[in-house]
């Protein structure tokens, strides 16, 4: 007798047969018993879970002589011709080699013909989506009125392919892929009927490689049984799949996480001498890396795919390592297998083996190519000098030298000599800053307003990541723009670049006559120191966003609100005066007068900051 294959022997006879779709089962037994049946189904689903096989079995079950009945006896002659495909009134058509309108017209003639044996006409058409689109508006008129005789099952796998329209006009069925611990079961089932011999671990790998596939796994099986006597072993599956063991993929991820790049490697070449499908590797560790991903947050989806000799192992990996270090190897193995189907997979392999146990990274090109755009800007205008190779210490070291603090020596001889000497400003000797390309950046980056207020500024020193800048006198009036938030965060970011640290801002203003006054500009500076030694004052600098001036500031023209702000004060400055002596006048100092427009604008300035302060304390105090 000629042998006949597994998945065609053990092939669904009865709806007890169908194993793992029992939501569909129960419905289409109810449909029967009830007479609900409905006049058109749509069974969709991966392939090889059963949906031929139903629609079979629910035509069995409308046409058997004992019936309409849910338990088909599959003796009976219709029974018989619809398992051996020879009934009249069972009409299975494939849609992949049948798409076109020619063969549905042809069907739709058939339509209207009375059973030729049974009771109903049941028209199962395979691969539904592959219809044309003219053939599928044919097939939609007949599943808009059929005859009460005919009863239509739609089978797919790619449901999203189907229209609309047809789907509308059916009852559908998504058949579920069945996990690794039911096709085991079934194969241990068929294997202990036909008289073969198999390892449990043997089944959990033909199951596994079936991919939810009842077809798949028992056409693997029945494939097996032919490759070699003896009982079927994991190690023949294998040899016979080409893939490695649970204990290789173990090795390798250890290997990985503990950075032994060495025998990471050996792993690769021994795979290779054996034979072994490198690209399947690669598939076989990204699912055991899936698996210990899955493990501590959803264990019952991790063990669906692994046999019970297997768990423990699992389990324990699982403990050791950490979700980072898993999900990092996962992102690098799947960019990987791309690359290896295309080219050398052992040396795209090799290659992401040695960068995961290095942890190396690639750096970013984008920000490599910001840094080299702005070296060679400086470079062509002038700014900096091609380096020259430090003899004893590299560039890093001495960046690092220069962002240290000061030796509490060198700080002690700084007071002594500002005490001795009197002002120190804090430059650096060693201390350059191209602030025409910072400047220039900004313009790059559309920060044209920042770049208007910094534009006159000047770097003077960089000590302890506070970086001083000084504002000439007649732009004084740019310090209450400098603090704006907006201004500071975008020159941060530009001089992040370049000192490789954020620095904190401080503002300086030089008088006409040398001296200078400070303003501090980090990002919690609330406070300006204003004035030198005794006469030195700090003011409460406004949490509010400042308002920018008006351009005339610029050009020496008081804008309206700051003489409001003179007239003010000329008042408070007159009742004050009353008071006092009437040779006041007479002995003003030359120092009191008002030498420049710029001095109006500071003396506002002062007023205007210190507001309801000096108001509310000259009331307190009284004529």
């Amino acid at each position: 007798m000629r042998h006949v294959s597994l998945y065609r022997k053990w092939r669904p006879r009865t709806f007890d047969g169908v194993a793992g779709q029992d939501p569909v089962v129960r419905t289409l037994r109810r449909a029967i018993e009830t007479d609900r049946v409905a006049h058109a189904y749509l069974f969709s689903g991966p392939r090889g879970t059963g949906k031929t096989s139903t629609a079979k079995v629910l035509a069995m079950g409308l046409n058997c002589a004992k019936g309409p009945t849910s338990e088909p006896d599959g003796t009976c002659e219709s029974c018989r011709a619809i398992i051996n495909n020879t009934s009249l009134d069972v009409l299975e058509m494939d849609a992949a080699s049948n798409r076109g309108i020619d063969e549905v017209r042809d069907l739709r003639d058939k339509v209207n013909l009375a059973p030729a044996q049974g009771r109903t006409k049941v028209y199962i058409i395979d691969e539904v989506h592959m219809l044309t689109t003219e053939a599928f508006n044919a097939l939609l008129k007949m599943l808009e009125e059929p005859p009460e005789h005919v009863v239509f099952v739609l089978a797919t796998t790619e449901k999203h392919k189907v229209l609309p329209t047809i789907i509308s006009r059916c009852q559908s069925f998504d058949f579920r892929r069945p996990g690794v611990s039911l096709l085991s079961e079934k194969l241990r089932e068929i294997a202990e009927a036909e008289g073969i011999e198999a390892e449990p671990a043997a089944l959990t790998l033909v199951s596994r490689e079936g991919r939810g596939s009842f077809r798949d796994a028992e056409g693997l099986l029945d494939q097996l049984a032919s490759f070699a006597e003896g009982p079927i072993t994991a190690a023949r599956v294998r040899e016979l799949l080409g893939s490695v063991g649970s204990e290789v993929l173990l090795e390798t991820t250890d290997a990985l996480y503990e950075r032994r790049a060495a025998d990471a490697l050996r792993v690769v070449d021994r795979l290779q001498n054996e034979g072994k499908d490198l690209s399947r590797f690669v598939s076989e560790l990204v699912a055991h890396l899936r698996r210990l991903m899955l493990l501590p947050y959803a264990p019952e989806v991790a063990f669906a795919e692994v046999g019970a000799e297997e768990r423990g192992a699992l389990g324990e990996q699982a403990g050791r390592i950490a979700i980072a270090e898993v999900v990092r190897m996962i992102e690098a193995l799947g960019e990987t297998l791309s690359r290896a189907r295309r080219g050398d997979p052992k040396l795209e392999l090799e290659l992401t083996f040695l960068k995961l146990a290095r942890d190396y990274e690639e750096p970013q090109v984008d920000a490599l190519l910001r840094r080299l755009e702005v070296l060679e800007q400086a470079l062509t205008n002038g700014a900096i000098s091609p380096p020259t190779p430090p003899l004893e210490q590299d560039v890093g070291s001495e960046v690092a030298q220069r962002s240290m603090p000061a030796a509490p020596e060198a700080a002690q001889e700084s007071e002594e000599s500002v005490e001795e000497g009197g002002e120190s400003d804090g430059a650096s000797e060693e201390f350059t800053l191209d602030w025409g390309s910072v400047m220039q950046e900004l313009k790059t980056r559309k920060q044209a307003s920042t770049e208007a207020v910094f534009r006159a500024a000047q770097p003077v020193s960089f000590h302890d990541n506070v970086l001083e800048l000084k504002f000439p006198v007649e732009q004084e009036y740019c310090l209450d723009l400098a603090r704006y938030p907006k201004h500071l965060e975008e020159l941060q970011k530009v001089l992040e670049e370049r000192l490789h640290a954020r620095p904190r801002l401080e503002f300086r203003v030089d008088d006409a006559d040398g001296r200078g006054r400070g303003y501090s500009g980090g990002a919690n500076a609330s406070t300006a120191r204003v004035g030198q030694g005794a006469e030195a004052r700090d003011i409460s600098v406004p949490e509010t966003e400042p308002v920018e001036r008006d351009s005339r500031t610029a050009t020496g023209v008081e804008p309206p609100h700051h003489a409001a702000n003179n007239e003010k004060a000329a008042k408070r400055n007159d009742a004050s005066t009353k008071s006092a002596p009437d040779d006041a006048s007479e002995t003003e100092s030359p120092d009191d007068k008002i030498q420049s427009p710029q001095e109006v604008f500071t003396m506002a300035r002062e007023w205007f900051s210190l507001g309801e302060n000096l108001s509310s304390g000259r009331q307190n105090g009284g004529d």
